[in-house]
Parts: C-alpha cells; sequence; structure tokens
C-alpha cells in the first residue's frame, strides 16, 4: 500500500557492462545467521532479482551488510542479456543468459552452474505482453534431462470484484479449480476439480476517500474438506492529507477465524481458540518529495527496528538505525551510518563506503562501462 520508496540506487545513462562487488573492512563481515551460511545470507532464495533486493536493502536500510558479486551485460535498451554471480572464492553461483524478441520480450533464459543446466521459454498471448505458457528444461549433473509445461494462468487465476456502495467494500473473489484430494486415511493431496468456484480472498473496506481502511485476507487452501475458508490476515491502513499510507498494522486475536459459505451465499462466521494474539505495524513519514525518511517496525508495541535517512542530491548521505535484538527499550540508542560516494563522469557512483559509528566497515564497488 506505501507507494513511494526509499532512495536506493540506480545507473544512469546507457550502460553496457557492470561489475560490482563488496568488500569488507577492518574484520567486517557478511551478515549471516548460522555459522554453516553461504556469505549470501541464511535460507536466501539465490535468483538474481532477490540477490539484487537483499544487497541494496541490507545496505541502505540497516547496519549491517549482505554480499554481492556479479557482472552484468545490456543491451542498448537495457535488457540484461548476461548475468554472472560469485561467491567470494571466485566460484560461480550461476551463469544466466537471455534473449528477446523484436518487441522486448524476454523469450528464452539458460541458466546454470557445475551442478545443474536449466532452460525456460516464454510463450506471449499473441503480440501481447500477457505471459502466456512456460516451457521449464532442469538437467542435473549426470541425470536425464526433465521438461515441465506450465500455463500462466494457473498462477494468476481469474479474479471477479464485487464492490457494495452501501458499506464500502469489496469483495475479490478467486475463480479456481484447486480442491483438496483425500488419499488414504490421513492423506490430502493438491488436484484440480472438474469444475471451477468463486472462492473470497480479500475483502477491503473504504474510508469516506475511497481508501483502503481494512483489508481481510482468507486462504480457501486451508480445509482440507474444501469447505471453509480461514481468514488468514487482518490488516488497518492510515494515511496523512497527501493520501500516502503512513501506518500499516497488522492484527492477530486470540481465535481462528473459519467461514462457511451457507445455502443463502452468505458466511457464517466460526470461531476457534488457540490462536497467538499479536499486534503490529510499520509507521512511514515523508519528505516534501514524497521520500520515505524514516520507517519503525513495531511488534507489540515495542521498536524491533526503525531506520532514518537523511537525503541529499536524490541519495541517502546518512542513516540512524536501530535494532532492538537481544536489548531492552532503555537501551535503544541508533547507530549512527555514513555512506561515502565516489563517482565517475555519468554520475553514477563506482565506490561507496559504508561506515557504521566511525568506521569503515564495507565498500561497495561498481565498474559500469556505457554505449
Amino acid at each position: 500500500m506505501v507507494y513511494s520508496q526509499i532512495i536506493k540506487d540506480s545507473i544512469l545513462g546507457k550502460p553496457r557492462y557492470v561489475k560490482e562487488y563488496v568488500l569488507f573492512l577492518n574484520n567486517s563481515g557478511p551478515y549471516t545467521f548460522l555459522k554453516s551460511d553461504s556469505e549470501y545470507g541464511h535460507a536466501i532464495i539465490m535468483t538474481p532479482k532477490n540477490l539484487r533486493e537483499s544487497m541494496r536493502s541490507s545496505w541502505f536500510e540497516t547496519d549491517f551488510c549482505r554480499y554481492t558479486n556479479n557482472e552484468t551485460y545490456y543491451d542498448k535498451n537495457r535488457n540484461i542479456t548476461k548475468e554472472i554471480w560469485y561467491y567470494e572464492s571466485g566460484e560461480i553461483v550461476d551463469d544466466y543468459n537471455y534473449t528477446y524478441d523484436s518487441v522486448g520480450r524476454k523469450i528464452n533464459e539458460n541458466s546454470g552452474n557445475k551442478h545443474a543446466a536449466r532452460n525456460i521459454q516464454y510463450f506471449y498471448e499473441g503480440a501481447s505482453n500477457k505471459l502466456k505458457f512456460v516451457k521449464y528444461s532442469l538437467k542435473w549433473k549426470d541425470e536425464p534431462t526433465k521438461t515441465y509445461f506450465g500455463n500462466r494462468e494457473t498462477y494468476t487465476p481469474f479474479t471477479i470484484t464485487k464492490y457494495d456502495s452501501v458499506s464500502k467494500t469489496d469483495s475479490i473473489f478467486t475463480v479456481t479449480d484447486f480442491i483438496r484430494k483425500k488419499v488414504g486415511e490421513n492423506s490430502y493431496q493438491d488436484a484440480k476439480d472438474s469444475i471451477f468456484r468463486k472462492k473470497l480472498t480479500r475483502v477491503n473496506l473504504y474510508d469516506e476517500n475511497f481508501q483502503i481502511k481494512e483489508s481481510k485476507y482468507f486462504d480457501h487452501k486451508t480445509d482440507y474438506n474444501n469447505k471453509k475458508l480461514f481468514q488468514s490476515g487482518f490488516t488497518k491502513f492510515e494515511y496523512d492529507s497527501l493520501g500516502r499510507t503512513t501506518k500499516e498494522t497488522q492484527i492477530r486475536d486470540d481465535k481462528y477465524h473459519y467461514f462457511i459459505l451457507e445455502e443463502n451465499g452468505k458466511y457464517r462466521e466460526e470461531l476457534k481458540d488457540g490462536e497467538y494474539p499479536s499486534v503490529s505495524s510499520v509507521e512511514y513519514e515523508f519528505d516534501k518529495n514524497g521520500n520515505i525518511i524514516k520507517k519503525t517496525r513495531i511488534y507489540q508495541g515495542s521498536i524491533t527496528n526503525q531506520a532514518q535517512f537523511v537525503l541529499d542530491k536524490n541519495q541517502i548521505q546518512k542513516l540512524y538505525y536501530i535494532d532492538s535484538w537481544g536489548k531492552k527499550n532503555e537501551e535503544l540508542v541508533p547507530n549512527n551510518v555514513l555512506f561515502k560516494y565516489k563517482y565517475d563522469q555519468h554520475n553514477n557512483w563506482i565506490e561507496c563506503i559504508k561506515n557504521v559509528n566511525g568506521q569503515d566497515l564495507y565498500l561497495w564497488k561498481r565498474e559500469i562501462k556505457y554505449y
């Protein structure tokens, strides 16, 4: 619901090649959870999109640092044609090659490492950008190739929205053939029915300015008997005078909420004890240009972490960061993070030092070649 962004980084001009990596200074290291974690972190999904976001978020929104080490090649339309990701040792994580058609749609993706090779072909609906089918092939070392086909509409099902002007609510339904099928005495598996049915997935309640005030989320896959909906989430939203989200609050009480569709088309609520009550929220503050300058996460009334940004010329220059892990409220003192940039002739930064509490700890370097 928050449409403003935290300024992070971008590359101006027409890049042809970018090599980026991070160096750890003064006995620092990448943020990990377990000793057995790789330098990229704990249980992280090792895809380029996820690795980039993980690095940028940790760099600009925390006092620690993830790891990055990659080479990326672009065509003249700024499409990525090739990227190689490395471990700190130099071993390849994955090597990706992409092909696009004449209108810029990605039609083929080859990737792999020393363990496996993958190929994905993308098929679109006519001349549109709507992805229709995907053909996925996977070959592990010393094993035959396995090929799978997927209809993307399976993953983006048809939805129906019903608005009630009296209650100012949107009811959003998914039209699906998903069911749970019983296998044996106490086992179930996902299956496809011969009939598509409407399943309620979300209800939005609007305020007088037609902004979402409350949202309730429902899961139809939880009930093995295909009869109940489970309320999986309840979120409240608050806004400022410009319509920007200033607070999102997720609420759970001590009940499990189930909803059963009656013959008259209405849902009957069924409550069960056992849920753990909790209230968590995220609060946002903005500058005059609409950039987020402060983000605070709160759980059960106490701050879990907070990031406050000082911006200059559309970049983050300073960060005041609080993390409550293992600390009492009276011990919460922000760490002072300073970012020191070095630029090339295209006004893109090619070096950024992250200084925490007066000590240079991390160096992010980028080598950029242009068309």
